[in-house]
């Protein structure tokens, strides 16, 4: 099977995530990695056999056995190197969030331009949960009306760049929210524009950005989403709740499951949903399994290269098109949150 050689831009604590993936994908293979400091992607790829560490976007574009390119830097940078990647003819696997819907519709356009893939790097898209439990919803719950997230993780470093308002301008709610809009893209799937968007931010007091936020995003159509996102609740939490006229399918780990994640180790928790319906206790709780057969980032993966690799132009633009309306739903938070 034909590999897709993927360099990476970026070489920090997330891109050696998604180096693991393609590492365990079957139809991708690491090639180079690049940054500003080669002293970086040197220590990076150390212990990669085979993967070259270069300097400079630049040197890491010209390489012929780099295909695609994974760019995990800091927000404010993404687009002026994704559109450096589309225009040297690589396909972009970018990591989420972006600075505001109006970045990613260039990039989305440019690429499209030029027959290559955009995709945002959110890892859960790709769990066949997610397929799963989209399939689910008509059956079980009827039509759903309202969604509710919260994704806390427990992170305190202020010297990371997700409390540097220059480098990530939405902090937290950009880091964390950009899950709970994902969901509603992908489980609430809204009828209709916004029409009310309330946000709550925390704001850290030496640095000014936002450590936890809490709020509600209403459309059109009558559905409505709250969520509650952060760094300050000391635990991860990452439970979803999906109500429907008939019922309520619900998760407890929808961003990283407990089971195949990187971030977890041997937990000895399957992966799933619940689904309850009528006057239903925890004893008449149904859990649907959906066990993976790969960590979903190494899913991820090997759909972005089999996407490459076909060519189909309706799925490609559907990533698009998920990617441009969960950046405008979180755009609409940052409005509502004062930035």
């Amino acid at each position: 099977m034909p590999q897709l050689g993927f360099g990476i831009v970026g070489p920090g604590f997330i891109a050696g995530v998604v180096a693991n993936a393609i590492d365990k994908s079957a139809n991708a293979r690491l090639t180079a990695v690049s940054s500003r400091r080669i002293e970086n992607a040197q220590k990076f790829t150390a212990d990669r056999q085979g993967v070259v560490a270069v300097e400079g976007i630049d040197s890491l574009l010209a390489r012929a056995d780099v295909d695609a390119v994974y760019i995990a830097t800091p927000t404010a940078a993404k687009e002026e190197i994704a559109l450096k990647a589309i225009a040297a003819g690589k396909h972009v696997l970018v990591d989420k969030p972006f600075v505001n819907q109006d970045s990613v519709l260039r990039m989305t356009q440019a690429a499209a331009a030029k027959n290559l893939v955009f995709m945002d790097a959110t890892h859960f898209v790709h769990h066949p949960r997610t397929a799963t439990f989209q399939a689910a919803i008509a059956e079980k719950i009827g039509s759903p009306r309202s969604l509710h997230t919260a994704f806390y993780f427990p992170f305190s470093d202020r010297t990371n760049i997700r409390f540097d308002p220059a480098q990530e301008p939405m902090t937290a709610l950009g880091d964390m929210a950009w899950y709970s809009m994902r969901a509603v893209v992908e489980y609430l799937r809204p009828e209709g524009q916004i029409t009310k968007a309330v946000v709550a931010p925390e704001r850290d007091p030496t640095t000014n950005a936002i450590v936890r936020a809490s709020g509600l995003i209403a459309f059109e159509g009558g559905q409505v989403s709250t969520f509650d996102v952060g760094y300050t609740a000391g635990t991860i939490l990452m439970d979803l709740q999906l109500l429907g006229t008939t019922g309520v399918l619900e998760m407890d780990d929808f961003v990283l499951d407990w089971e195949s994640s990187s971030a977890f180790k041997d937990s000895g928790d399957k992966t799933g949903y619940a689904y309850r319906t009528g006057m239903g206790t925890r004893k008449d709780t149904a859990f649907i399994p959906t066990p993976p057969s790969t960590a979903q980032e190494a899913s991820m993966i090997e759909d972005f290269a089999e996407l490459a690799a076909s060519g189909d132009a309706t799925q490609r633009a559907a990533y698009a098109q998920a990617t441009l309306k969960t950046q405008g739903y979180l755009d609409a938070l940052w409005a509502a949150a004062g930035s």
